[in-house]
């Protein structure tokens, strides 16, 4: 799991356009790709996401640094929000 998160949230630097990724940005990306596989492991309760959001956070803290500043654009920060699989974060991002 923690491999695909750290891609997804790398993967915002080949958008040319938009604007420059906040850790807000970075951090929503991690936090959707956390909650689309825990829901995909049939794990649906909300404390129990956002506790491995709060530990994946923790530990991506190096590599979400390489996140922040990376391009990112509104439309795809929607995007992400609206995915529902690890997949579709992926598109997203491209």
């Amino acid at each position: 799991m923690r491999r695909a998160i750290v891609t997804a949230a790398l993967l915002t630097g080949v958008v040319a356009c938009g604007r420059k990724a906040t850790v807000a940005d970075c951090q929503l990306i991690v936090d959707q790709n956390v909650a689309v596989q825990m829901r995909a492991m049939h794990v649906v309760d909300p404390a129990a996401i956002a506790k491995k959001q709060a530990e994946l956070q923790t530990e991506l803290k190096g590599e979400l640094k390489e996140c922040v500043g990376r391009r990112v654009s509104d439309t795809m920060m929607s995007c992400v929000k609206g995915a529902q699989t690890s997949d579709e974060i992926a598109a997203c991002l491209r």
